[in-house]
């Protein structure tokens, strides 16, 4: 994959989907443990924001913040 010039210190649009999108499953994840504790297996949920991020940082096109 080619790299990306960046015309200033503002961070790619791959880098910032893959963050932002982790950052909300982080939440999702704390809703679901406080709210339904019954559903808060760590086996699933401890995961969750990695996989996620991960899976939107790889579709997302690397395109400098313009």
């Amino acid at each position: 994959m080619e790299t990306v010039n960046q015309p200033t210190a503002l961070p790619t649009n791959k880098l910032t989907a893959a963050m932002l999108s982790a950052s909300i499953a982080g939440v999702v994840k704390a809703l679901v443990v406080q709210a339904w504790p019954q559903f808060a297996d760590p086996v699933i949920w401890e995961p969750l924001p990695y996989l996620v991020g991960f899976a939107v940082g790889y579709f997302v096109k690397d395109r400098p913040n313009a």
